[in-house]
């Protein structure tokens, strides 16, 4: 699968995708780095990407949407070896495959998704 991890979340998201032989773009490393949320969401459109985000303010309603939409939810005190935690857990569940078409809320002890 093809993923693109927002600067909004740690290197150990992608790191986790990279590790389970995902195609992984991260944004701080790109030169994507400080795209607008827009930009991102076109980018994920034509590259084929699921967009991987903390942030809640990507435009939804823009057509066509990504593949897929993972919204990474978790307290702001959590470190990034915590957030690597509930994303590796996500990652080798079964959810991971269901994503594509889907907005996929994970949190802790948790995953939701309905379709985009």
């Amino acid at each position: 699968m093809r993923f693109l991890v927002d600067e909004n979340l740690p290197v150990d998201v992608a790191e986790v995708l990279r590790e389970a032989e995902h195609d992984v773009v991260f944004v701080p490393r790109s030169e994507h780095r400080g795209a607008s949320d827009q930009e991102l969401w076109r980018l994920a459109v034509s590259e084929e990407r699921i967009l991987v985000t903390r942030d809640l303010d990507f435009p939804l309603s823009d057509r066509p949407p990504p593949p897929g939409l993972i919204l990474v939810r978790v307290p702001d005190t959590f470190t990034r070896r915590a957030i690597r935690g509930v994303f590796a857990e996500f990652v080798a569940g079964e959810a991971l495959a269901e994503v594509a078409g889907s907005i996929t809320v994970v949190s802790p002890g948790r995953i939701r998704a309905r379709k985009l």
